[in-house]
């Protein structure tokens, strides 16, 4: 195989109602579809899921962009291969860093491969197409009523595991006040580095919660206090931001900085990676489940082929295509039944961009030939 050219489409999707975290207030989710072009003619879509600004990871919408013009294209000129995980090896070992641009041509090289080879994208990665149980991710909310609200309404809707935003010590309170009314609901809750060691009184109380999980309570770039908070909980400590490779899933585990990981396809520089950590983590009985990026439904159908593997017992963060967004880029919906997404059985990636939506909210377009 040997790309030919990628086709960028940088979007701009308004969300239902403002997405709150620690790292601010997202209204409208800028991000870029990437195709790629194989020499036969064969073509599959991925997604540059890099934020606007650096508040969450280090890669921005521009800085990605620029390293697709400027390191990745030079580096696909008559590069053969066989494999997207060849593509993947030779990327990771010329590019440093810049996991989001390689993950974008990365992801849309195995829609391509698969389409090629005839399966549904999730049966080549060893998963299967079922059902699959799927969580939702609530922003933070100011009043403790309009979260249960929102709680409710999730429940409602079938969502087998909430996930809570924290972003301080006074959040705790409302954590507490949605266990009192749900005490057997799957609650999780993340923290996006908001805590430090010093507010160990608060994470005891969330400790008493019975929770899944508690995701990232401390610094993104810290292992070492997250193993000695570990040591105080015993809810099991989720590392999310941390995790940018197999090493850092390595250096959690040899360090006993938690007991599962949040494993983001895009974060991680594509599927070959993100493969290799469920292995590892499968080996070494660290629990691994899927996030989100709060992206388009390409990537979320990419979160859902993982999320079909056996390894993947926690309903990861991939909600229904109207959860989030007031008009999403699939011709084909996620639509949420009975608390579960259903993978296609088509060859592929298995949804198809919607390209009227997408023209509609087209922000930037660019050609690149190799």
């Amino acid at each position: 195989m040997q790309i030919t050219k990628l086709h960028l489409q940088k979007i701009a999707l308004p969300l239902q109602t403002p997405f709150i975290t620690t790292h601010g207030v997202t209204k409208v989710r800028t991000t870029t579809l990437v195709t790629v072009y194989l020499a036969d003619g064969s073509s599959g879509v991925g997604e540059l899921t890099a934020f606007t600004d650096s508040k969450y990871l280090p890669e921005t919408q521009a800085s990605a962009w620029t390293v697709l013009q400027e390191e990745i294209v030079p580096l696909l000129h008559r590069f053969n291969f066989m494999q997207p995980t060849e593509l993947a090896s030779y990327l990771q070992r010329n590019i440093r860093g810049n996991q989001l641009a390689r993950a974008a041509v990365e992801t849309a090289t195995w829609a391509a491969f698969a389409q090629l080879q005839q399966q549904p994208l999730a049966k080549l990665i060893g998963g299967s197409i079922w059902p699959v149980p799927v969580g939702i991710s609530l922003g933070h909310f100011k009043s403790t009523e309009e979260l249960l609200a929102q709680v409710a309404e999730s429940v409602a809707s079938g969502y087998q595991r909430i996930k809570l935003k924290l972003t301080g010590v006074a959040d705790v309170a409302q954590v507490q006040a949605v266990r009192a009314v749900y005490p057997k609901l799957m609650l999780l809750v993340d923290a996006n580095s908001a805590f430090t060691t010093a507010d160990l009184s608060a994470l005891q109380q969330l400790d008493q919660l019975g929770l899944a999980l508690i995701e990232q309570p401390l610094a993104a770039d810290d292992f070492v206090q997250h193993a000695w908070l570990q040591q105080q909980l015993s809810t099991p400590i989720c590392l999310d931001e941390n995790i940018l490779s197999l090493a850092d899933v390595q250096t959690a585990v040899a360090l006993k900085s938690c007991r599962a990981i949040n494993l983001k396809i895009t974060r991680v520089g594509g599927l070959t990676t993100a493969l290799a950590i469920v292995d590892y983590c499968r080996q070494h009985q660290v629990q691994v489940w899927s996030g989100g990026m709060l992206a388009s439904g390409i990537s979320r159908a990419f979160d859902l082929a993982l999320a079909s593997r056996a390894e993947f017992t926690l309903p990861g963060d991939i909600s229904a295509s109207e959860r989030y967004f007031k008009q999403d880029v699939l011709q084909q919906p996620l639509v949420l039944e009975q608390g579960c997404l259903q993978l296609s059985a088509t060859p592929g990636l298995g949804v198809t961009v919607d390209q009227k939506v997408v023209q509609q909210q087209l922000q930037a377009e660019c050609w690149l030939s190799i």
